[in-house]
């Protein structure tokens, strides 16, 4: 739903100050605006696209791009920021992919998370109201709204990631409330449970 999107929503959540960034799932990469111009920017995106924005292409794009699955990522480098935008979601080991970006994250890093909410006020009402629970199929055309996704292996709330990060050796240092069709008072809506569509999280290694 957003990978040809720049997710200028959770670019609040990126450190200012940070020198290297790896993006899981990056796609055409147009994240790139959300880092700072001068970091060295790596990507990970299985699909083999031809639509990169690397920094041949623009300034302050990737500077590296491997079409490859986490797994198959073999570089022995560390980052300051480690990034996945939806992604959490669709992998069948969440705990594997964290550990992935723990490896690659330098002690002082920060991972950056963004993950739908199930929780939701249109996902619970349909739920209820429909007394059913069917999945959306976005590859056929059908609106999801970034919950009910087929392709998701896992479903997350606000309160639910920050117990799994926690249990993970993860601290959380900001989270942000999204919803496309409210853009004020973003600090507000990260206190809620049923209004934002999505969650945006900065966290870092627990001391």
């Amino acid at each position: 739903m957003y990978r040809n999107k720049a997710r200028y929503d959770v670019a609040k959540l990126v450190p200012s100050d940070v020198k290297s960034v790896l993006e899981i799932g990056a796609g055409a990469g147009l994240n790139y605006v959300i880092y700072p111009k001068d970091a060295y920017k790596v990507a990970i995106e299985p699909e083999n696209r031809t639509d990169t924005h690397t920094i041949d292409k623009v300034p302050g794009g990737f500077n590296e791009y491997h079409h490859v699955f986490y797994e198959q990522y073999t570089e022995d480098k560390k980052f300051d920021l480690v990034v996945m935008c939806d992604v959490l979601e669709h992998v069948n080991d969440p705990v594997d992919l964290i550990n992935f970006c723990k490896k690659h994250l330098n002690p002082e890093g920060h991972i950056l998370v963004s993950l739908p909410n199930f929780c939701c006020a249109e996902n619970l009402l349909k739920i209820i109201i429909t007394r059913d629970f069917r999945y959306f199929k976005p590859d056929e055309g059908e609106h999801a709204l970034g919950v009910l996704d087929i392709n998701h292996k896992t479903f997350w709330t606000k309160k639910s990631f920050v117990r799994f990060a926690k249990e993970n050796g993860l601290e959380i240092e900001k989270i942000v409330g999204i919803r496309k069709q409210l853009k004020f008072m973003p600090g507000l809506l990260s206190h809620s449970s049923f209004i934002p569509f999505q969650y945006g999280f900065l966290t870092k290694l627990k001391k």
